[in-house]
């Protein structure tokens, strides 16, 4: 079995510009290729999930009826997009050397009313990556279902099902704040069974059809009581700090675990 040090959840909200549609934020998307260029990848074994942000976000929540997209062209337009932001990650990490290898979840996940189907495959690629000396990547999505049509698939999920069934030593969520925040300010620890108490008091971004911050913290949830190790959530549009946490320092965020 192939086993990863760490799978990155790139957060739209950090890697776009989330309130202008279709706007990639390339500040972020360099900054993070030049933290992740410092890294052998032949001896740190990562795994990139990216979430949809202006790009799938935006044109998602034209279609979407009860968490279905049911509208062929909704499935196509929502495919497009996320092959436009995948392109403009490719040619960013490449500008750093870094061997980026998207892999499209339309074409290796498979759902059943939402849930993932037994035989989808979407481990092998990813596994098949990491030997070869590639940087994976895999961003939130359209995805067949073979009972509603199409549903998104989130790139928070996603992230959760790779990081348990490859072992990781962390699930990492980075995003455009500094983690967890409620009206007390930032929770720098959270307990697993202080989570869902967590949950209740969190409210969510506008316009975010994957769950915002409770959908991270509610897959978080399920990772840890599948036997996940730790989970962090921070701000990687602050310079540096995607550096610290990959070389085992502890940063400004939240801990969970």
């Amino acid at each position: 079995m192939v086993r990863a040090d760490f799978v990155i959840k790139l957060g739209g909200s950090a890697i776009t510009n989330k309130d202008s549609p279709l706007s990639p934020n390339m500040e972020v998307m360099e900054q993070i290729a030049r933290e992740l260029a410092k890294f052998d990848l032949k001896e740190k074994k990562i795994v990139l999930v990216y979430g949809g942000g202006s790009f799938g976000h935006f044109i998602a929540k034209r279609y979407l009826s009860k968490g279905a997209v049911l509208s062929p062209k909704g499935c196509a337009e929502i495919r497009a997009a996320m092959l436009s932001l995948a392109k403009i990650i490719t040619d960013t990490f490449l500008k750093y050397d870094l061997p980026i290898f998207v892999i499209n979840p339309s074409s290796c996940f498979l759902l059943k009313d939402g849930e993932i189907e037994p035989n989808s495959s979407f481990l092998i690629p990813i596994e098949r990556s990491l030997q070869t000396g590639l940087l994976p990547a895999v961003g939130g999505d359209v995805v067949l279902d073979s009972v509603n049509g199409a549903r998104i698939l989130s790139g928070d999920r996603i992230a959760r099902l790779i990081a348990r069934r490859l072992e990781v030593k962390a699930l990492i969520f980075g995003t455009d704040v500094d983690g967890i925040l409620t009206d007390k300010g930032l929770l720098r620890r959270i307990k697993k069974g202080e989570i869902k108490r967590t949950l209740a008091v969190l409210g969510g971004r506008p316009g975010d059809v994957t769950g915002g911050i409770a959908g991270k913290l509610r897959e978080i949830d399920s990772y840890l009581s599948e036997g996940g190790r730790l989970a962090i959530v921070f701000n990687i549009t602050r310079p540096g700090l995607l550096t610290k946490i990959l070389s085992g320092d502890e940063v400004i965020g939240t801990y969970i675990g």
